[in-house]
């Protein structure tokens, strides 16, 4: 499984979260249930010192002499039933509700003491309060019912939860946005990537980058940069290269024809011949080498780039190859209209030069090939159509690559015509389609001028 990033950030944040909330609702809940239940025992705390203050002491004699309005303001609760009971020095009950004299360990005066017990088959809570009488001490009990207390509990329960599920969510939301953001530098990393042609080894852009990222950054920049000037080195050879072999290839090109039409002995004509046509296929290779290198998409930029109508590019060619035809015995048709681009009109030339020179040569003789410009929507196309053997569905996907040849090739090709028309549609924003004609025979090359390179015609 692949590790991610995110994952383990998400993990790294999110499970301590998922240990701390439980722990912050035990101690959030202690902290409400506490003062409240405090604020409560206080309560009968101050009844019990109200009750202690109607007791009268007059030497061994003990009083207690509490009105009946006193004793319902003392026991009135909208919610608990309130108890209370008073007990002399010797133990004995003074006043009050006999079912608190339960036995409870010796208190000091003013000493306080809260138990919990049962009355009447009900839980209370009791405050016992020592009382000086004389040498002796007497004791107040208050007590009441817990349904305030278990309320409390409830609430407090409830409050805890809800609190921690907010603030657990919306910790969770802030990890969430805060990962997210941290990774858009490498995210943005990974776009610029995933959008670049493989002749695109311009350095990355990135406006705003963490000091974590920069130095990917820096290292992918390095390597673009060492690949651009292994790439221009290896293009200058090879531009270099075709152009020095130009002039020996041309010039063998052209003692060949010479020979041919001097007049030499019958048996060195096959040879002759065949010398002929390996000079042209070299001159040719020679010169598509030396295209190769000049249509580089990565040293092209498109301020070289001109108004251009396909439609004179076509008219250009019909001039150009129309006796190739002739000779070649092929049907060369062109049907041209309006088709406006902004390109470079010598790349285009070639590009278009290529494509006829290939139906020309692998349609074979006897066979139509026909030229079209013409504009679908905002894209304008330029294809090439011919009714030879084609090109296997298999191969269509490798077609565009240098030096492949298809199972049905046929002639002389180097298997660069269709790389170089890849190369020149790449640097003009265009893509290159292989389609198979309705008829199911032979081949259309269509190339599609995207809408920003095609002009107001």
């Amino acid at each position: 499984m692949t590790s991610s990033i995110k994952r383990q950030l998400l993990l790294w944040l999110l499970v301590p979260l998922l240990i701390i909330m439980p722990i912050a609702a035990a101690i959030q809940y202690e902290l409400v249930l506490i003062p409240a239940k405090q604020e409560m025992d206080q309560q009968l705390g101050d009844y019990a010192i109200a009750v202690a203050r109607i007791l009268k002491v007059d030497g061994n004699r003990v009083s207690f002499e509490m009105t009946p309005q006193t004793e319902r303001l003392l026991r009135t609760d909208q919610v608990d039933m309130e108890f209370f009971l008073v007990i002399g020095p010797n133990g004995k009950i003074i006043a009050g509700d006999s079912g608190l004299n339960t036995f409870e360990d010796d208190i000091a005066a003013g000493e306080s003491r809260y138990v919990d017990r049962t009355l009447n088959g009900r839980p209370i809570r009791m405050l016992i309060y020592g009382v000086a009488c004389g040498k002796n001490t007497c004791q107040v009990r208050i007590a009441e019912t817990l349904i305030k207390r278990i309320r409390l509990q409830y609430q407090a329960l409830i409050a805890t939860f809800l609190s921690i599920i907010a603030l657990g969510l919306t910790t969770a939301g802030v990890v969430l946005v805060a990962v997210r953001h941290g990774l858009r530098p490498l995210q943005d990393v990974s776009t610029q990537l995933a959008v670049r042609s493989l002749d695109d080894l311009r350095p990355l852009t990135l406006p705003k980058i963490p000091r974590e990222v920069q130095p990917l950054v820096t290292a992918l920049n390095q390597l673009f940069n060492r690949l651009s000037e292994a790439s221009k080195a290896q293009k200058a050879f090879l531009a270099d290269a075709a152009h020095q072999l130009r002039t020996p290839l041309s010039a063998l090109q052209t003692e060949s024809e010479l020979a041919l039409l001097e007049p030499h002995p019958e048996i060195l004509h096959p040879t002759l011949e065949r010398l002929n046509r390996s000079a042209n296929r070299a001159t040719k290779l020679a010169n598509q080498l030396l295209t190769i290198a000049r249509a580089d998409p990565s040293v092209q930029i498109s301020t070289d780039f001109a108004p251009v109508n396909l439609k004179e590019i076509g008219s250009w060619a019909a001039n150009e190859w129309s006796h190739h035809a002739i000779k070649a015995g092929v049907d060369l048709g062109f049907e041209l209209d309006t088709s406006p681009v902004n390109g470079q009109i010598v790349f285009l030339q070639e590009m278009l030069s290529n494509l006829i020179h290939n139906s020309i040569e692998h349609a074979g003789k006897g066979a139509k090939v026909t030229v079209r410009t013409y504009t679908s929507g905002v894209a304008s196309i330029l294809e090439v159509e011919d009714d030879g053997p084609g090109i296997a569905d298999e191969d269509k996907k490798n077609a565009l690559l240098r030096f492949f040849r298809g199972r049905n090739a046929t002639g002389n090709g180097s298997g660069l015509g269709l790389a170089i028309v890849n190369d020149i549609a790449r640097i003009h924003s265009a893509r290159v389609n292989l389609v198979t004609p309705v008829s199911g025979r032979g081949l259309i090359v269509r190339i599609v001028f995207e809408p920003e390179q095609v002009i107001a015609s």
